[in-house]
């Protein structure tokens, strides 16, 4: 391995960590850090080529991303927002950027090519913000959203017309064979989006391995990407298709949340390369200028998305919180400002300048978010800014009428979910499902049930279950790991969140309650408590003594037993109640039933448990699996026998 580029890698990995650690205690926005750090690298490092290069593979996991985010029915409940109001934002920025920059005589297709540049908004800072906030469903969050959707798309458009403002001319010679590419391009896509990719996630996730479902996502997206580039497109837009084609099928979610960690590392060093090319000689000695442009950039954005705002009818201190939050310049901006240059549409010199500048707008958008409400309120005293109270409260109302909220979110579809789901629908309680067998999302899917695959360990599973304004989440799986990452994400992301947790045995509940569980009920106990009633009734015990030992023996959460063994607590059962004991053994191996000496101590077998399923009726010549729990019943004499014999006491 080439030892120069550990070392690079590795100055820029320490450096970055050093200054966001000191940005952490001074509580300032690690963008800034990462900003500063390229600066403070660009300073020792004389070739950037390898950076770079990792940084627009962060710009192409940024667009696979909003790509696989992008979904019709997302698009169709904020459509007025996104056309319309991004189309205004968009024009109107363009238009007044276009205008004062051909004052001071630029030529139109370069002040064209300038309004491209500062219409778009970071959506990486804005979404953070955002869910930060807990704004995403608010009408704040909604507007926000629709018009950073626009954007995304219009980004496409834009780097589509760059050539023809750089002033390439269309040859009407290739024309035809543009057009079959972009045919066989289209076919591909209908294909792969309606069969092939579903299918081949389908199949991915019905192996349960990570790995492999994780090697096909990252093919899919730089697959597409390659592809794509082979026929002239760009590879953003590639990446953009990649995300698109995922995002209609029911493994969006998952996929989401398997990518994000690239994506956010990848667009850390995105943010670090573009530190790395800023001249801090021309910086210095520009710095009046450079905040004088910035501030400029800030009211044009203001201004036009306010304008956008009161079109829309929204109202005012909705309206004034959206401008703030889109008044910086844009990720994008810094990849289109290359393609500028290449087209010729972007001198070296005002290439460095809108970097600096695009630096200071983008830095200065958490500090102007926390004086939003100041801002409003000196909004309000200017006469023309006065307002109906009445609108602002309709228009609340309007955009929280389809909000799930207060639901419950059932992890896991199996016998206990499904019990759970069908008391929820019973007493009109909202809840949502989340499941890790495609094959079982699939069906339930089609029946109407709200359900979505994914791992509830995964944040961004969590986030599209609404997990910030769910009251309970019960997790019913059988998977003890993905259970206590389970609940650490769901703690994380929402602190209040009630966590009810199944574990199978209770030597877990200690660390399940630890890791942040509310309500622990441990399968093993339980259904040897289902079982003993069955003997007690069978040998008709009264049922009100049964019930006030049952009772006992629950209170305060299984204390008495979370330490025990199972036949201390057998014992117990026993001396409450009756002289018929009750106990159980593990199968450490592959057998039959009739291989061990139930007979011979004149033991009854009443159940066997595999998994989460109890199993009756069972004949001698049963299959026992390892880790089966065999419950039976008999005198303790005969029991203390067959335990001796079985395990050679």
């Amino acid at each position: 391995m080439d030892l120069m580029l550990l070392e690079t890698i590795s100055i820029i990995l320490i450096t970055a960590v050093i200054v966001l650690l000191v940005f952490n205690k001074l509580k300032l926005p690690s963008m800034i850090g990462l900003f500063l750090t390229g600066i403070i690298l660009g300073q020792f490092i004389s070739s950037a080529d390898i950076i770079t290069q990792i940084a627009e593979l962060g710009v192409i996991f940024l667009l696979f991303i909003i790509g696989l985010e992008f979904s019709i029915e997302k698009f169709s409940a904020i459509k007025h927002y996104a056309i319309v109001g991004g189309l205004l934002q968009v024009l109107l920025t363009t238009a007044i950027v276009t205008i004062l920059t051909m004052i001071v005589s630029i030529p139109l297709n370069q002040a064209i090519f300038l309004g491209f540049l500062v219409c778009f908004s970071s959506t990486a800072i804005v979404m953070k913000i955002i869910q930060k906030k807990q704004l995403t469903h608010s009408i704040q969050g909604r507007v926000t959203l629709g018009i950073l959707i626009f954007q995304d798309i219009a980004v496409i458009i834009v780097l589509l017309l760059t050539p023809l403002l750089g002033g390439q001319s269309i040859d009407m010679s290739i024309l035809p064979t543009v057009i079959l590419k972009v045919v066989i391009l289209l076919v591909i896509i209908l294909l792969a989006a309606r069969w092939i990719v579903p299918w081949a996630l389908k199949e991915a996730s019905r192996t349960k391995n990570r790995d492999l479902y994780m090697l096909l996502v990252l093919f899919i997206c730089l697959g597409t990407t390659f592809s794509t580039s082979l026929l002239g497109i760009s590879p953003e837009l590639g990446a953009f298709i990649a995300g698109l084609i995922i995002s209609n099928t029911d493994y969006a979610h998952q996929t989401l949340g398997y990518v994000q960690p690239f994506q956010d590392v990848f667009m850390s060093i995105f943010l670090i390369s573009i530190g790395l090319m800023v001249n801090v000689e021309y910086f210095i000695s520009n710095i009046i200028l450079i905040i004088i442009l910035a501030v400029v950039i800030l009211l044009v954005k203001y201004i036009a998305t306010f304008i956008t705002g009161k079109i829309l009818n929204i109202p005012l201190k909705t309206t004034i919180a959206i401008s703030i939050l889109l008044s910086q310049i844009g990720e994008f901006s810094f990849v289109l400002a290359g393609e500028g240059i290449k087209y010729g549409l972007l001198s070296n010199q005002i290439f460095t300048l809108f970097l600096a500048i695009s630096i200071i707008t983008m830095s200065s958008t958490p500090f102007l978010q926390k004086l939003t409400p100041q801002i409003i309120e000196l909004s309000k005293k200017i006469p023309l800014m006065n307002e109906d109270e009445e609108l602002k409260t309709l228009e609340e109302e309007h955009t929280q009428e389809e909000i799930l909220e207060d639901h419950v979110i059932i992890v896991g579809f199996g016998v206990n979910g499904k019990n759970i789901s069908r008391a929820c629908y019973h007493y009109h309680i909202p809840y949502v499902i989340v499941d890790a067998n495609p094959l079982i999302v699939e069906k339930e899917k089609a029946l109407g049930l709200p359900i979505i695959y994914g791992n509830a360990s995964n944040e961004s599973v969590l986030k599209e279950l609404k997990i910030h304004d769910a009251k309970c989440i019960v997790i019913a799986t059988s998977n003890y790991e993905n259970t206590l990452k389970s609940i650490d994400a769901a703690r994380r992301l929402n602190p209040d969140i009630h966590i009810i947790v199944r574990t199978r045995y209770l030597k877990n509940v200690d660390e399940v309650y630890e890791t942040g569980a509310d309500i622990v009920v441990p399968e093993e106990f339980e259904t040897s408590i289902v079982m003993f009633t069955k003997v007690m009734d069978y040998y008709d015990k009264d049922i009100d003594e049964i019930t006030d030992t049952i009772d006992t023996l629950r209170s305060d959460n299984y204390n008495t037993f979370r330490l025990a063994s199972p036949e201390e607590i057998t014992t117990h059962l026993n001396e409450k109640i009756t002289n018929l004991n009750l106990d159980s053994i593990y199968i450490t191996r592959k057998s039959q039933l009739d291989e061990y000496l139930f007979k011979k101590y004149d033991l009854t077998v009443t159940s066997i448990i595999r998994d989460n399923k109890t199993i009756l009726g069972i004949s001698p010549k049963f299959e026992l699996e390892i880790d089966d729990l065999i419950l039976f019943t008999g005198s303790e004499e005969n029991i203390k026998g067959f335990l001796n014999e079985t395990y050679g006491k």
